[in-house]
């Protein structure tokens, strides 16, 4: 492998003829706020005003930058340093738009014309950054010195308009004026601000530019450069490596277009998470149980044995993704059938408890289904009782997860490997039993239960609590009738009595339909109980019954540990 390496400003890379593309092994565009900021103080802090208002500039390294080519190369392919070029090529178009905005347009176009777009030799334009992924959006919204509003269609689009609004506030007349400490911006010196800048980026900024002649190398050397993970996600490096290998470019780029299908679906739903955490979920319910770190290491191990092929590899991460987003954020509309709403609810469930635990399992869970090694019903059950496991652990008792993960991604592969429905069950029924070790007490649940709160200035709770009284209206409700999906929470001691904490428990909570609780308001106690009748939830039948005439600390803290104790047998009374 030849590499060559020289020292270039902005200007010799931007002001010759060269397209400069992010190729498709490439990560989408990912700098946030903090990178952004960093970056830009960077470039300022690099400039000082002297007396005379005339300006001193510092040369200020930004790194290196890999690519494909050579000097004679028109185009050529960016393996490292994608991000920083297209934060520059964001803010040298922030400025083309700040001297259109003061009238400047001969010093915005001499930016645009200079640095951003090109003509070929047959008077053709072009910009010298090109990126497929985003496009046109990020052509179109951020390149083109006219720009056209136009929403974002994905994440990564997202992040290139954050960037540009980023930078397009810093570059304010009010925030220079704060940034340069000066007591006035008149719009002369406003104007020698904006050229410093770009003088400062065009001029000033100096990358070290290695170039090597052929496409493999650059796979090669995007690996190396990220080999111990400093800038890139597994994620990416396995992308890389599937992506060489997977090289077929025509009729379609397939590679390219399904990565771009996965990453979709993965943003698809709110909730879900990132691709590295749905891969990683995917690969320890598939291969070995592994942290996210290890991950690229066990997969580069069995890529060298041939035991992954690039196509396949990528179909099952699609097929698996689109059954990924139905366990981790799911829809009624995922679960048509009436038999398949329990399987609705407990997901639902699992998303408000916020854990993410057992989404390999699940996901293997569902698999084992569509072989037809599990029926509906094993589904459900295992569903529930996992729904009922996190509700005591994670969402009431707050208990160190150790192990728990290690034990769903073993219990994954085993219903992977599972031949048939008996020894699909059996693992489901061995699961169990792990899970029963790791349950609380009766006495940490309800001490943790009695701390759950919800009052105006505190609502991480509300959820939680409603999920509580849905489901102990399910167990007592008497037909199927009834499944209230939502509910409001109604304070039976107004808030506006007290500002002592025991008026947000949940003893002195109840389930409330919308119109009743407009109507009980703040009114006293005894004026509430007439309207509380008319409910049709069963908790709050069995409070009218049960008042007598008093309602304050006392009751309401036994109301609680009664409400507990309930609570707890009704999951758990078998496992006494």
């Amino acid at each position: 492998m030849e590499l060559h390496a020289y020292t270039k400003t902005i200007t010799d890379l931007f002001s010759v003829k060269k397209k400069y593309i992010v190729p498709r092994f490439q990560r989408e565009y990912s700098w946030d706020k903090d990178k952004i900021s960093e970056l830009w103080d960077d470039i300022i802090s690099n400039i000082y005003i002297n007396n005379d208002k005339s300006f001193k500039h510092e040369e200020y390294f930004i790194g290196s930058l890999v690519l494909v080519g050579d000097d004679k190369s028109v185009s050529m392919q960016i393996v490292d340093g994608q991000q920083r070029l297209t934060t520059l090529t964001i803010l040298l178009s922030v400025l083309c738009d700040r001297f259109v905005e003061i009238n400047k347009k001969n010093l915005a176009y001499s930016i645009y014309e200079n640095y951003i777009a090109g003509k070929d030799d047959e008077g053709n334009p072009y910009f010298k950054l090109e990126n497929e992924t985003p496009k046109p959006f990020f052509q179109t919204a951020i390149q083109h010195i006219e720009k056209k509003e136009a929403s974002p269609s994905s994440e990564e689009e997202e992040t290139l308009l954050n960037s540009y609004e980023e930078l397009h506030s810093y570059t304010s007349r009010n925030s220079l004026k704060k940034k340069f400490k000066q007591s006035q911006m008149d719009d002369s010196l406003y104007e020698n601000l904006l050229k410093a800048i770009r003088d400062q980026v065009v001029k000033y900024l100096k990358v070290i530019f290695i170039t090597v002649a052929e496409e493999d190398d650059a796979y090669t050397i995007f690996e190396t450069l990220n080999a111990r993970g400093m800038d890139l996600s597994f994620v990416d490096l396995i992308k890389n490596k599937v992506f060489k290998n997977f090289n077929i470019k025509h009729p379609d780029d397939f590679a390219k277009t399904k990565w771009k299908q996965l990453r979709n679906t993965i943003t698809s739903r709110d909730g879900v998470g990132s691709l590295e955490t749905f891969v990683r979920h995917w690969w320890i319910a598939r291969y070995n149980y592994t942290s996210a770190d290890n991950v690229y290491k066990h997969f580069k191990k069995l890529w060298s044995g041939n035991e992954i092929e690039p196509e396949n590899f990528l179909d099952e991460l699609i097929k698996d993704a689109n059954l990924y987003i139905i366990i981790s954020s799911p829809v009624k509309e995922d679960f048509k059938q009436q038999e398949e709403k329990d399987i609705y609810r407990s997901l639902t469930a699992l998303k408000i408890f916020s854990v993410s635990q057992q989404r390999p399992f699940v996901l293997s869970l569902f698999k084992a289904r569509e072989n037809k090694n599990l029926t509906l019903s094993d589904v459900k059950e295992i569903l529930y009782f996992i729904e009922k496991f996190h509700f005591s652990f994670n969402a009431i008792c707050s208990m160190r997860p150790s192990g728990i993960e290690g034990s769903y991604s073993k219990a994954a592969r085993q219903l992977l490997e599972a031949k048939n429905k008996k020894s699909a069950k059996t693992v489901l029924t061995e699961f169990k039993k792990q899970l029963d070790t790791r349950l609380p007490d009766k006495k940490t649940f309800k001490e943790r239960f009695s701390q759950l709160k919800f009052i105006k200035s505190y609502t991480k709770d509300k959820k939680l609590i409603q999920y509580i009284f849905s489901y102990m209206e399910s167990i007592k409700q008497t037909t199927n009738e009834f499944k209230p999906d939502s509910i409001t929470l109604e304070h039976i001691l107004p808030q506006s009595s007290t500002t002592e904490d025991f008026v947000g428990t949940i003893g002195n909570l109840l389930p409330l339909g919308p119109e009743l609780n407009e109507k009980a308001g703040n009114k006293k106690v005894a004026q509430k109980i007439e309207i509380y009748k008319k409910s049709k939830f069963v908790l709050t039948q069995e409070f009218t019954n049960n008042f007598r005439s008093e309602w304050g600390k006392e009751e309401i803290r036994n109301r609680t540990d009664s409400l507990a104790e309930d609570c707890y047998n009704s999951m758990w009374s078998e496992n006494e």
